[in-house]
């Protein structure tokens, strides 16, 4: 099944009108859940929702890396982005980097990553990783041409991965002045992580719902964010 790509997101609403327009789906369980085969865009694809955060989707990968070997893996969805950056609601951002953004120690002097802690989240001779994975390069440089030659003014840069996502803009600023990030999401990290361990490309796309400021003075438009997300992966799946 090395032709399949998967395609993953972590809520119903990511994927309704992709889902519709998948032909001769048949269904099947795989580690408890459900997940959706057919053809999409001239494509074999396998579809499903993971659920939010990192142990879901680290779940819902696991068990299908252990069932099928993939040829890529696309997760696609919505995400915060960081004021500093100039994106707004509608926007579509792709991965280069994933960055746990809150794995390590607070400490009276700041924050310690993973690495300055030497706690390396993959310790293989092939691999050695700590916060940061990085994407497939190619993948995503081939992802990045389609969407612009389509229209699409998409941008590329580094995605943090949390678990409490930022309601204050003070938080928003000290993870992007961290990691350089460009948006927030809460499961890319544990899905570039696990995409690592199989050696399996990974491609990241987000469209942007909301800025990260304060809660209280937060907007979002997550139709639109989940919309042009969406077109943008069928976009994808024709071309790339």
């Amino acid at each position: 099944m090395h032709e399949i790509t998967v395609l993953l997101c972590s809520v119903k609403a990511e994927a309704e009108h992709l889902q519709d327009k998948i032909k001769n789906t048949t269904s099947m369980t795989i580690g408890r859940r459900q997940v959706h085969l057919g053809e999409l865009a001239g494509n074999k694809i396998m579809f499903v929702v993971s659920g939010v955060g990192k142990t879901n989707v680290s779940h819902t990968l696991t068990a299908i890396m252990e069932q099928i070997n993939p040829r890529r893996v696309i997760l696609f969805g919505c995400a915060g982005a960081y004021l500093d950056t100039g994106l707004t609601t509608g926007d579509l951002t792709v991965a280069t980097k994933e960055v746990y953004g809150d794995e390590g120690i607070l400490t009276p002097d700041g924050f310690c990553d993973l690495q300055q802690i030497n706690l390396p989240t993959i310790d293989t001779p092939e691999n050695t990783c700590y916060n940061e994975f990085l994407l497939d390069a190619e993948l995503s440089k081939r992802a990045m041409e389609v969407l612009k030659n389509n229209g699409y003014a998409p941008r590329i840069g580094t995605f943090v991965t949390v678990s409490c996502c930022s309601g204050t803009q003070k938080q928003g600023e000290r993870l992007h002045r961290l990691f350089g990030g460009i948006c927030e999401n809460m499961e890319g990290a544990a899905a570039a992580h696990v995409c690592t361990i199989y050696d399996v490309p990974l491609v990241e796309v987000r469209g942007i719902s909301n800025l990260v400021v304060d809660r209280s003075e937060q907007v979002w438009n997550l139709p639109l964010a989940v919309s042009r997300c969406q077109q943008a992966v069928l976009t994808l799946l024709e071309e790339i």
